[in-house]
């Protein structure tokens, strides 16, 4: 065991050098991610992307929801609901669990407990988000995440990635079609 550790020791500091910098995780221009992971730059800037974003909604919604939402689960039920919410669609639990792939108990768990915090209302057997989502400073919190999301972008498409073939095209459309629970035509079908 102490081989292996000192092994991954030696081999994570040789391909990942450190540059000093406390805030490493998102200066990223300087940093060559190891040769043996796959798409290890356009992973390592997706992952940025990720943190970020879930860091900023921890920040926005304040310690009462960070307190709950230590979970990828909650987060993506929640942000479903939204997604249902501003389509004027509520959604019933069970939607959410088959969309989602995740157990309706543990789905009717975390929508008790946004209820309980006042972000989610049921509406007869569906569940809707709250006008508690609207926070101070919308606008500049929205900007913020936009601007992440554009300089990731950007940085992918300096490298090279992003630009899909028809068969990845139509894989998107197919699982965006799930996500929302409607049919979408495929390009070939336009």
């Amino acid at each position: 065991m102490a081989i292996q550790r000192n092994h991954f020791q030696a081999t994570y500091h040789d391909e990942c050098p450190a540059s000093g910098n406390p805030a490493d995780f998102v200066l990223l221009a300087d940093i060559r991610p190891p040769q043996r992971i796959e798409f290890a730059r356009e992973r390592m800037l997706l992952s940025r992307l990720y943190l970020g974003l879930i860091q900023t909604m921890n920040d926005d919604y304040g310690a009462e929801f960070a307190k709950h939402s230590d979970s990828a689960t909650y987060r993506t039920i929640g942000i479903y609901v939204f997604l249902r919410t501003v389509m004027c669609s509520p959604v019933r639990a069970s939607t959410i669990a088959h969309v989602l792939k995740i157990p309706r108990a543990t789905v009717l768990r975390r929508l008790n407990d946004m209820v309980k915090l006042g972000y989610v209302e049921r509406v007869g057997n569906a569940y809707r988000m709250t006008d508690k989502v609207n926070i101070p400073d919308l606008r500049h919190k929205l900007q913020r995440r936009v601007e992440m999301i554009l300089t990731t972008a950007g940085e992918l498409s300096k490298i090279g990635f992003g630009h899909s073939s028809p068969e990845e095209l139509a894989k998107r459309e197919k699982l965006e079609s799930n996500l929302l629970g409607t049919a979408t035509p495929t390009a070939s079908q336009r």
